[in-house]
């Protein structure tokens, strides 16, 4: 297997990066409104005001909050369904209701609402010409591209003021929500960032166009209806899923998709993915379009609209639509045009870099000294990159001293590699080694101002999804230009080095923080160095390591494990891996009795073949026939479970607390991560029953515990992260080529050593961490998504098989109303079940079965064993 087809897997986490995971996949208590609060949420294209009486962590909501519409009316809804948010502060002393002190629901916050939803609604009435201004006010001039402003700003605008009232905010979120076909419902961008993105002219104008020519029952919708009719029945007919190789192929003799054609299939797409928030908009013309064809007997839904796009060769029969997910705007499958034009021309400078010499450095003594650097000031346009690099004349040359960069086999872009260095030679003194946790070094040619990084930013992060990864960087670059190692023996690989030494006790007794040359880089895997190290502080017991070790799960087959090239290692390369562990091992253990620890729930770990899979074609130009099916292949993620990869982990923490004491000491504004301890008696008494060895938390008392959490915050003050057991403060700086936030700290940190200015003020980072902590969530939620796709899709292929493994689940919360949620154990992907009965309970382990299974919405309904 070559290394270009090697199976797309997500780069092994470090421990704030599991927590953050752990998070996406069990929905915690923190909601997006309060009770007390007038909300207007968007249901099938409906829109529905009241007051929140209940929320979905409330034991008796059944999991989800309610809403006071009206008298004898109250609807349940989700935390997603909720596009507008009035906090009761801003209304409470209105009411001048007692009750209030009380906590309680009163029928002056019913009438409150009420009124305001009648004022609101007189208003989008009397101001309709007005608010009919606000596409053509806002809309991008670039025919081809969407544009956004907020609700704020659209309301100004409408009712000239600068302070609208309730009633004209929610007059026009109403007007926005009912006119789908000039702006797009992201209810997302509108609860969190308050919003409203505004379709291309272009696209406006292609569906107005289609409305326009069903209305008129023009020759084209037949003539497009005839042909999907006969692509559909060709396709049913010879489409063989049980061939075990997977092609895509385009058959001469079926029809092709003409320009008329491709605003019906544009139509039906933006069907797919809006059907929840413009029901009213599509719904009439889409049946107008299936229904004719006499294709399908469901219902004329999404899910039917899906099936169809599939069945004309338009998308794949396993196409995942989070790719299409409008919060994230990923490249390269016509979601967004500035995204796709911010692809091209990133691969326009990385060609540009790559035809550029690397820098190179002449062996030196190592010194921590700095030097002048004897350059003229540079200045850079915005597509310059560095002509030479900056921080040379301050590097520290770590000459022969062996860097060991530890990662997975299907790793293409190294991070970052370890040292240890021994002050006495070989003294066996903990205390006197340095540790250095050297980092790939981007910003060696990347200036903070270059497009590039302008980029960057907007992306925040690499996406790993199954089939695909989606680099915050050129991937050309982060693997043959910036990737740790990359030349290291002809002419050194640039690095900021992150260096420290800590006591018997853990404590940290120096710390130094370098831009560095490495040469001698080893590069090693996980699995190899598992068998050099202890397995001491693991934990658990040997048969869960061995159950988490085992699973493998895969469908048609298996996909092999390449052959790599396994770097013997010396005993004195040993002794250095051993002795790096017993280092993070007293680390760890400081923290743990500073109160960190680690929730042990399974996760999936997908593979996929081929990888990357194909994309389907945003601009069809005709059906594309698949043939085969690509190979499912899942098994849990090992991180904690490995001793390799809790070495890694550890070390990379280590990393981020140095930077952290360094701008801190130096006033450099970065961005910190922290986490607030929950204020609760539950948690003491749970976290009594932390195992020492390696801070896991057992089940029973992972479920009681994580409901009470807070998310952590991104913030330019220094503080503590609670379920880290870090208190002096930490920031993630170990992984610069897949995370924006990182490489700003480096770019912050070089600049101080040089004695330069910072090229980011705190405001300005304060700003930034708004973005970036949206945009984090946004993409944990759909990766998240994306991975429940996969494993429900290989679910479904083992249940038509008759190959279904046992599943075991780990109960994790328990409604009222008898239902459940299950983690699977050999899967790592959570369903529900229903136990009227109460037969189980919270933190059981059951057997189950997958009754229903549906990858398109991500459900997964159990029953019990």
């Amino acid at each position: 297997m070559s290394k270009e087809s090697l199976p797309v897997v997500k780069k092994a986490p470090i421990l704030e990066e599991i927590i953050d995971e752990q998070d996406e996949q069990i929905p915690m208590t923190k909601n997006v409104n309060a009770v007390g609060d007038f909300v207007a949420i968007q249901r099938n294209g409906k829109l529905f005001t009241g007051i929140t009486i209940k929320l979905r962590s409330d034991p008796s909501a059944l999991g989800k909050n309610l809403l006071f519409v009206r008298k004898g009316f109250e609807l349940p809804y989700r935390d997603d369904d909720v596009a507008f948010v009035i906090p009761e502060h801003t209304f409470a002393q209105k009411l001048n209701d007692s009750s209030l002190s009380k906590g309680l629901i009163s029928e002056a916050h019913g009438k409150f609402a009420s009124d305001l939803t009648k004022s609101a609604m007189i208003l989008s009435q009397s101001k309709i010409l007005e608010l009919r201004q606000i596409y053509s006010r806002y809309a991008s001039p670039d025919e081809q591209q969407t544009n956004t402003s907020t609700i704020h700003d659209m309301t100004c605008y409408v009712f000239k003021t600068n302070k609208p009232e309730l009633a004209q905010l929610l007059a026009t979120v109403m007007y926005v929500l009912k006119e789908s076909a000039y702006f797009i419902p992201n209810i997302s961008a509108m609860r969190n960032h308050n919003q409203i993105i505004l379709r291309a002219k272009s696209d406006v104008a292609a569906i107005t166009k289609v409305l326009e020519l069903i209305r008129l029952r023009d020759s084209s919708v037949a003539e497009f209806q005839s042909k999907a009719q006969e692509i559909v029945n060709y396709i049913r007919s010879n489409t063989n899923n049980s061939s075990t190789e997977y092609i895509t192929s385009q058959i001469d003799t079926l029809p092709k998709f003409t320009e008329k054609d491709k605003l019906f299939i544009n139509f039906i797409r933006s069907y797919v993915f809006n059907s929840q928030t413009s029901h009213g908009l599509f719904e009439t013309p889409i049946a107008a379009i299936l229904k004719p064809m006499k294709l399908y007997d469901c219902d004329l839904d999404k899910n039917c609209a899906t099936q169809f796009l599939r069945e004309i060769g338009v998308w794949s029969p396993w196409e995942n639509l989070n790719v299409y997910d409008s919060r994230i705007m990923l490249n390269g499958h016509g979601v967004s045009k500035i995204s796709d034009n911010d692809q091209e021309i990133s691969l326009k400078l990385a060609k540009n870099l790559m035809n550029t010499k690397p820098f190179g450095y002449k062996r030196k003594e190592k010194s921590s000294k700095s030097s002048p650097i004897i350059k003229s000031p540079l200045n850079l346009g915005l597509m310059d990159f560095y002509p030479y690099d900056i921080c040379e004349n301050i590097r520290c040359d770590f000459g022969e001293l062996p860097v060991y960069t530890i990662d997975d086999y299907t790793a293409h872009e190294i991070d970052d590699g370890v040292s240890i260095e021994r002050l006495n030679g070989t003294d066996s003194d903990l205390a006197s080694m340095w540790i250095h946790v050297h980092v790939a070094d981007p910003s060696t040619y990347i200036p903070p101002g270059h497009k590039l990084s302008q980029i960057a930013r907007t992306r925040v992060q690499s996406i790993y999804f199954p089939e695909r990864n989606y680099s915050m960087l050129p991937s050309i670059t982060s693997e043959q230009r910036f990737s740790l190692g990359v030349g290291a023996k002809d002419y050194g690989s640039c690095v900021l080095t992150f260096s420290m030494r800590i006591g018997n006790d853990g404590t940290f007794l120096d710390y130094k923080v370098r831009p560095g040359i490495v040469r001698r880089v080893k590069t090693l895997y996980y699995d190899d160095v598992d068998t050099v190290l202890s397995w001491d502080n693991i934990g658990r017991d040997k048969e869960e390591i061995e159950f988490f070790h085992k699973q493998r799960h895969f469908h048609p087959r298996e996909i092999p494990t390449p052959k790599n090239t396994r770097e013997e290692l010396s005993l004195s390369e040993k002794q250095d891996l051993l002795d790096l562990q017993k280092l993070a091992v007293i680390h760890m253990k400081r923290r743990i009795n500073l109160g960190s620890f680690m929730f042990m729930l399974p996760q999936p770990s997908i593979e996929l073949f081929p990888s990357p899979l194909p994309r389907s074609n945003p601009d069809p130009q005709a059906p594309i026939i698949h043939t085969g099916m690509p190979i499912i292949q899942v098994g849990l993620d090992k991180s904690m479970h490995s001793p390799a990869r809790a070495m890694v982990a550890e070390l990379m923490v280590m990393a981020g607390i140095v930077a952290s004491k360094f701008c801190q000491e130096r006033n450099i504004p970065i961005l910190y991560r922290r986490q607030d301890p929950p204020d609760s008696s539950i948690i003491e008494e749970e976290l009594k029953n932390i195992d020492l060895r390696n801070g896991a938390l057992p089940i029973t008392s992972t479920v009681k515990v994580r409901p009470l959490m807070s998310t952590a915050r991104l913030t330019t003050e220094p503080g503590t992260h609670w379920a880290m057991g870090i208190h002096e403060g930490y920031s993630k700086v170990t992984s610069p080529l897949r995370r924006y936030c990182d490489i700003v700290a480096h770019w912050q940190m070089k600049a101080a050593l040089l004695d330069n200015a910072l090229p980011f003020s705190k405001d300005e980072l304060e700003s930034m961490a708004l973005h970036v902590r949206a945009r984090e969530k946004d993409i944990g939620k759909t990766q998240m998504l994306s991975s429940k796709f996969w494993i429900l899709n290989l679910i479904n292929r083992f249940k038509e098989a008759g190959t279904l493994p046992e599943l075991t689940g780990i109960v994790l919360n328990v409604f009222e109303n008898g239902h459940k949620n299950v983690l699977i154990r050999e899967l790592g992907v959570h369903g529900m079940f229903n136990d009227d009965k109460g037969t189980v309970n919270l933190g059981d382990i059951i057997k189950v079965y997958p009754v229903q299974c549906d990858p398109e919405n991500t459900n997964l309904f159990l029953k019990l064993l």
